[in-house]
Formats: structure tokens, sequence, C-alpha cells
């Protein structure tokens, strides 16, 4: 047997991994839970907000658009509680270990990814919906026509350009949430160095 070692198996066990920075870390952790209780804020807001619009401004309504609408929102209700749950790990959990931390901000991580997964593909159902009001207002000749037409044309524009916005955004925050939890990974396997920016 050869004593002579492979140069580069040598340089390679030479190597020291660079630890993680834990105060980094848990200053991450501290924003992340911050920013997920805000979006928590947020989506229950989506729902009540429209829902006391809708109480409020009942008589102006039309029978078929105030159906619509509040079908929307009691079938967005499961949704926003899923959200909620999905961002479970960052709400009102205090960690004594930075062990835990780290355990916290990779499935937090994860589930943000999810959770911009979700929002990206909630738009086709969204339109479906928006199809179906418009169909249903027809049907019920709830407008003439070329009112009906108008309002169909502006609402479409609208919502068309609000979500290409909303798909870009939802995409682009699922790639960062993605690349964030390989890095930690990565960092914390000891297979590269912290290089966040």
């Amino acid at each position: 047997m050869s004593d002579i070692q492979d140069p580069l198996s040598q340089l390679w066990q030479g190597q020291t991994a660079e630890q993680p920075d834990i105060n980094a870390i848990t200053k991450k952790w501290r924003w992340t839970k911050v920013k997920q209780r805000l979006y928590v804020c947020l989506d229950v807001l989506s729902v009540v907000i429209p829902f006391v619009l809708i109480w409020q401004y009942m008589d102006e309504l039309d029978i078929v658009t105030k159906r619509i609408v509040l079908a929307i929102l009691l079938l967005s209700i499961p949704f926003v509680v899923y959200l909620t749950w999905l961002r479970r790990f960052s709400l009102g959990w205090s960690s004594e270990s930075t062990e835990k931390y780290i355990q916290q901000l990779q499935k937090q991580l994860a589930n943000n990814s999810q959770i911009a997964f979700m929002t990206k593909h909630s738009i086709w159902p969204v339109l479906v919906l928006i199809g179906i009001q418009y169909f249903a207002l027809f049907y019920y000749d709830v407008f003439p026509i070329e009112k009906l037409i108008r309002k169909a044309v502006i609402s479409t524009c609208i919502v068309a350009v609000a979500f290409i916005a909303i798909w870009i955004w939802a995409d682009k925050r699922q790639k960062r949430f993605d690349k964030e939890l390989l890095e930690l990974n990565n960092l914390l396997d000891g297979t590269i160095t912290n290089h966040h920016k």
C-alpha cells in the first residue's frame, strides 16, 4: 500500500468549515417573526375589510353581486386559516436554544416558499370566480348589456395587470425563499461559507 496521498484529498481535508453566525441567524429569525405576524394581520384584514364594506353597502349592491362576493369571502376563510397555519413557526413561539431558532427558521423558510407558490396559483380560481360573476350578472340581466361589457372590460384590464404583478412578485419570493433555505442548510452542513448579501 502506498503512503502517498492524493494532493486534492489532502487539501480538502485540510480546509476548516466556517461556523454559522448564530447572531445573524437569530436576528434573521426575529425579523422573520415580525414579518410573518404582519402578514397574518394582512391576511385576516383581507377577509374582514371586504365583509365590513359589503355589510355597510348591502342595500346598494345587487343580489347576484352580494351572493358571489360573500361566496368568495367564505371560500377565502379556509385559505387564510391555512396560510396562518403555514406561518405557525413564527407566531408567538419563543425559543430558548439556538438549535430551536435554526429549526424554526428552516421550517418557516420552507413554508414561506409554499405560501409564495400558493399565492401564484391562487390567481386561477379568482379568474374563474370573476368569470362566473360576470356570467351570473349577464344571466340574471342585472345591468344593461353595454354597461356590463364596459364593467367587464375595465375590471379584466385591472385584474390582468394586478395578477401579472402578483405572479412575478410571488415567483421571485418563492425562488428567494428556496435559495435562502438551501444556503442556510448548506451553511449548517459546513459546505459553504456565509455570503448573504
